[in-house]
């Protein structure tokens, strides 16, 4: 039965006390092996070690001392006491445990003999050397739940990304502001006068591209911008203008049936400052009255309008994107939308 008192001591009490003893070769043992050898060995010397003053509390607290039997003749014989077969601390490198992870330059471990050492030794050498700690999933279902939970989270990352952006946003606006007869009468006008542009400033080649790493050379035409010093452009560019724009814009601001229509409500809902469907009717009106007869030589007979010479007049029944028949589609499609806007409001 191993001593409550020596059990109590830490090692390096323990190895004091073994030094007194003069046993040797105990400094690689581990505190219970060394407990049980300095026990057995206090226990076999007791008449030697009993009066020392350091070892008082063992004779005290363990059973009666055993005395070492005497010989007739008053030799005192040492019995010999078999003792348990010690094995001896081998070093073993810490690149066995971890290759990657700083460990002890030089730790021991024993064989011991019972459960509860071999126990202690590992939760020693475990506690020495850092492990790396891996976990892994029980069973597949915690497999499909680490996949969903990857899969959320990768998915609000990229909402709010995409939030960031404001192209939701910025399409809503766009479609708000293109939902109108405004826009509609923009966009008709903006083709026209960007074809009779085109058309009027003739495309002419500009250069050649230099021939770089093997490729060949291409003609790059632009159109002839000194057209725009001369009145080629700006006669078909007035008339345009004051047939398809001002003219009918200014009739459409006094003849605003809008206005009249929604005197009951008193508010400014589905009002304009200038009535759609007057501004298209006027543009209709005027197209035909000057480029239906620029169309052939008939309109020789009358060859200006105002102050816009058979020439110009028949430049943009030629240019204008669809020609006349053009010009009266889009007059058209204004007439339409307004009367469906109108019905709308209603």
């Amino acid at each position: 039965m191993t001593s409550s008192w020596l059990q109590r001591k830490r090692k390096g009490d323990l190895i004091a006390l073994a030094q007194k003893t003069h046993l040797s070769d105990v400094d690689g043992l581990l505190k219970d092996d060394l407990v049980q050898t300095l026990q057995e060995h206090l226990e076999a010397n007791g008449t030697r070690y009993g009066k020392l003053p350091e070892f008082s509390d063992f004779y005290k607290r363990s059973s009666p001392v055993k005395r070492e039997p005497v010989s007739p003749d008053g030799v005192t014989i040492a019995v010999p006491k078999p003792r348990r077969r010690q094995t001896k601390v081998f070093e073993t490198s810490p690149e066995l445990y971890v290759a990657s992870e700083p460990t002890p330059e030089k730790f021991k471990t024993i064989v011991t003999r019972t459960p509860r050492t071999v126990s202690n030794t590992v939760s020693r050498v475990a506690a020495q050397v850092d492990l790396p700690k891996v976990d892994l999933p029980a069973s597949p279902a915690q497999v499909a739940d680490l996949a969903d939970q990857s899969f959320q989270a990768a998915k609000e990352k990229a909402e709010e990304l995409w939030k960031r952006t404001y192209i939701e946003e910025t399409i809503e606006i766009i479609r708000e502001r293109a939902s109108s007869v405004t826009a509609v009468e923009c966009f008709v006008l903006l083709i026209e006068a960007a074809g009779l542009q085109w058309n009027t400033l003739k495309v002419e080649h500009a250069f050649n591209t230099p021939a770089l790493f093997g490729l060949n050379t291409h003609h790059v035409r632009l159109p002839d911008y000194t057209k725009l010093l001369t009145s080629d452009f700006w006669a078909p560019a007035t008339l345009w203008s004051l047939t398809s724009l001002f003219i009918p814009l200014l009739f459409s601001y006094f003849f605003n049936l809008t206005l009249r229509s929604n005197t009951k409500h008193k508010s400014s809902r589905g009002t304009y400052a200038a009535d759609p469907l007057i501004f298209n009717i006027t543009k209709a009106i005027l197209q035909y009255s000057v480029y239906a007869a620029a169309q052939d030589l008939t309109a020789i007979l009358h060859p200006s309008w105002g102050p816009f010479s058979w020439s110009t007049r028949a430049n943009i029944a030629r240019h204008a994107p669809g020609g006349y028949h053009g010009l009266q589609i889009g007059a058209a499609i204004g007439i339409l939308v307004s009367i469906y806007d109108a019905a709308l409001k209603k």
